[in-house]
């Protein structure tokens, strides 16, 4: 797709997507329908989603996030396993983390899915490797 581009770590359990300048709300879309079906792809994974300072979210507008937010409930309940999967999203810039904050209070309530914001990929990592009591 060339818009943004999965990295799987298999040792870490981690589907990583690195946000392209040219990643709209419609690639984001395509990008998480086709990673079932990569090699490597397990449904234990935990996703990494970094919004990189080059990113452009002019497409993530909040009826695009309510289409988006329709998508991902069916996707996680069929493609992601255990009770709660983890979703990281990282982004530095402080205007544009207003969607990832935005994306996160709308998926609170009734997600399978927890998800969790930050401003740097360590701390995301961190999170992700952490065990759920």
């Amino acid at each position: 797709m060339g818009k943004a581009h999965w990295i799987l770590h298999r040792d870490l359990k981690i589907a990583e997507l690195v946000f392209g300048a040219d990643t709209s709300m419609l690639n984001l879309r395509h990008s998480i329908a086709e990673l079932p079906g990569m090699p490597g792809w397990q449904p234990d994974f935990n996703m990494l989603l970094i919004i990189g300072d080059f990113a452009s979210l002019e497409t993530f507008t909040p009826t695009a996030m309510k289409d988006h937010q329709t998508f991902m409930r069916d996707w996680n309940e069929r493609y992601r396993a255990g009770h709660s999967p983890k979703t990281a999203l990282v982004c530095a810039d402080d205007l544009k983390r207003i969607i990832p904050e935005l994306w996160s209070a709308m998926t609170r309530e009734g997600w399978k899915t927890k998800i969790e914001v930050f401003t740097n990929r360590p701390e995301a990592l961190d999170w992700l490797a952490a065990d759920e009591a």
